[in-house]
């Protein structure tokens, strides 16, 4: 099976470093010093056990120059699917699977869904409908990730712990290639899992991401300093709370109390999110995928969310005055 992994940073790192360790005829789409390491030294995972290994792997910024693919693995942050969405075409063969490795709410989460309204706009995620014209929904299988990774250095993912990854199609139902994808990571030391309800999966993930992201990114402190202090959890919790409300009256109804989710990301330990560790290197944070598009949700169904929504401009405003 040819896999290409279009992001091939913490996450994507992992996954293909472990595919390729298997066998797999992995390709890498990354570029600066990352794709110079690729090209230079391999991909090399360092393991939770302390240990690590280097897979040789053929790595470009340009897709052009990996021919047409099987599966390819997007694994960029959401800020930057418009431009995936704009190179992506030479990835793309009769029968390519688009597995969405990322935070926050996809594109086409509400493509459909709820079934009898309302509209919830989150059309920030997907400027003019690039993006669903250059993946089709039809095309992608989604994966919610349970893993914490990081890169400490150019070529290089670390694996912090966890290692759950949970596939699903858009549109419900557990398919062929679904379980066919799924498989490939059956030598690896990945768990996965496939799902009928892959939407309340994201959701459920997302619950964590919306209330630790943004915590994370405005005071600097890690899962278990948030989970640790009174008032940072209690803000958890509050913002728990009203994502999950709106949730509930679309169907999304998460199987935990707000302190259990609480309890369970501080379960990750001095673990920096992905929305601080974004800010600490300059990037540009998922805010709209992650902050604004459950915000999006509780208007639309009418539930007031005055934290969530202080929360959400002050990690805007944060973003713009490094910008």
């Amino acid at each position: 099976m040819k896999i290409c992994i279009y992001g091939a940073g913490a996450i994507g790192g992992l996954i293909g470093g472990y595919l390729a360790r298997e066998g797999q005829d992995v390709s890498l789409i990354a570029r600066g010093p990352h794709l110079d390491a690729f090209k230079a030294g391999g991909l090399t995972v360092e393991t939770p056990d302390g240990g690590r290994f280097t897979a040789t792997c053929e790595a470009s910024d340009d897709p052009g120059d990996l021919g047409t693919q099987d599966v390819v693995f997007v694994a960029v942050k959401n800020p930057a699917l418009p431009s995936v969405a704009a190179g992506i075409a030479p990835l793309l063969g009769p029968g390519t699977v688009f597995v969405t490795a990322m935070n926050g709410l996809p594109w086409w989460f509400f493509n459909g869904f709820p079934s009898d309204g309302p509209m919830i706009d989150i059309s920030a995620l997907d400027p003019q409908g690039a993006i669903s014209r250059a993946i089709p929904k039809e095309r992608v299988v989604g994966c919610v990730i349970h893993m914490g990774a990081e890169v400490p250095a150019p070529g290089n993912a670390r694996h912090i712990g966890g290692g759950l990854l949970i596939f699903g199609e858009a549109t419900g139902e557990v398919s062929d290639r679904v379980r066919a994808i799924a498989g490939i990571f059956a030598p690896t030391p990945l768990e996965t899992k496939t799902v009928d309800d892959l939407r309340l999966e994201i959701w459920l993930k997302l619950l964590g991401n919306f209330n630790f992201g943004p915590i994370s990114a405005l005071t600097g402190a890690t899962n278990s300093a948030i989970g640790a202090d009174p008032a940072l959890r209690n803000l958890a919790n509050n913002l728990f709370e009203e994502a999950a409300e709106a949730g509930r009256c679309v169907g999304l109804v998460p199987d935990m109390t707000a302190d259990e989710r609480t309890a369970l990301g501080a379960q990750l330990g001095n673990f920096k999110t992905s929305m601080l560790q974004d800010f600490e290197n300059g990037k540009t944070p998922e805010i709209d995928a992650i902050v604004a598009a459950p915000v999006a949700l509780g208007h639309a169904v009418g539930v007031p969310m005055p934290v969530s929504e202080a929360v959400l401009a002050l990690v805007r405003a944060k973003a713009a005055a490094i910008s």
